[in-house]
């Protein structure tokens, strides 16, 4: 370990700079290395450095570099670790906490502070838990690719480049985005439906059977369960299970818009789902396994999550609002 630079040291320092020796030959005379000197003349001006001020400004900035524990309030302490293990990110609980406790400035913490907090705790049980139910459960955050190669010709498919303005501005309820999730060696598969405006999520079901009429039976059985009001127009990708469009259109009355080729963008809203639905669910997921509870459990924890494109307001608390 690196001792700091001592009192004694910074006088040499001072008197060598008297003598308008170079920084390399400073950095000999104390068995320092370079950059060591660099940072240390950084404290005051070469022509004004002063070993007596150096060293005060040193132990000042020590002094308040500290790490200090951010979570000494037991209220806050348990609100974040009880929101953290519903699978809310830092932010969402940084935010909401000003919701929840309008009058109490105690309550209050970065996101920042709340993954320090994660990170640096002692009881390595505890510090384990709570980053596995982190959307990343590693300090490095790496890009993560979608790729896909389901596509095939789609008879009377219509393009998104005719969606209605209502559904493109997000203004109206309604317009939703969908998508499968494959499973282990394509084997499996569960569709998710995301309504563009709220981010409200649908978890649909398939398991086994993800060819074209299983899938829009399923999706059309998801819709059913909504009021009217709120299916309006479906936003696809050219994957092959969406061929028996025209049977959905039917069924439940929703339009289907097809996106361009290997235009994941278009569906950004879908495509950012399945990615918080993958912290549930990782890749090589083989979705059999899984009970339609299982998938209930991962739809309410998303829709009851805040989201900040809804101001932090849950989608189920803002579906509510605005359907009464």
């Amino acid at each position: 370990m690196v001792q700091k630079i001592s009192l004694n040291e910074r006088e040499q320092i001072f008197k060598l700079l008297s003598k308008k020796e170079p920084i390399i030959k400073i950095a000999s005379e104390l068995s320092r290395n370079r950059s060591s000197i660099y940072r240390e003349l950084k404290r005051l001006p070469q022509n004004a450095y002063s070993p007596s001020a150096a060293h005060a400004l040193a132990f000042t900035k020590a002094k308040n570099s500290k790490k200090k524990e951010k979570l000494q309030n037991r209220e806050l302490r348990d609100y974040v670790v009880q929101k953290i293990k519903a699978f809310w990110s830092p932010e969402q609980i940084s935010h909401r906490l000003p919701l929840d406790y309008k009058n109490n400035l105690s309550m209050r913490i970065s996101h920042e502070a709340i993954y320090q907090f994660i990170y640096r705790l002692k009881d390595s049980h505890k510090k384990e838990e709570l980053i596995q139910c982190l959307r990343r459960r590693k300090k490095k955050r790496r890009s993560r690719k979608k790729k896909k190669n389901r596509r095939t010709n789609i008879p009377n498919l219509t393009s998104i480049w005719k969606r209605p303005k209502e559904a493109e501005d997000r203004k109206e309820l309604g317009h939703w985005e969908g998508d499968l999730i494959i499973g282990k060696d394509h084997a499996t598969a569960i569709g998710t439906l995301v309504e563009r405006r709220l981010r409200y999520t649908l978890i649909v079901p398939l398991f086994k059977n993800k060819f074209s009429v299983t899938t829009v039976v399923n999706f059309a059985k998801a819709f059913e369960a909504l009021p009217k009001s709120l299916i309006k127009s479906l936003t696809y990708d050219r994957g092959s299970e969406m061929s028996w469009h025209e049977v959905l259109s039917k069924m439940t009355g929703i339009k289907v818009y097809f996106a361009d080729p290997h235009s994941p963008w278009q569906r950004g809203t879908n495509e950012n789902t399945n990615g918080l639905i993958r912290q549930f669910f990782p890749k090589g997921t083989d979705f059999s396994k899984y009970t339609v509870e299982d998938l209930q459990r991962v739809q309410d924890l998303l829709n009851n999550r805040p989201r900040k494109v809804l101001r932090f307001m849950t989608p189920r608390e803002k579906l509510i609002s605005l359907i009464k």
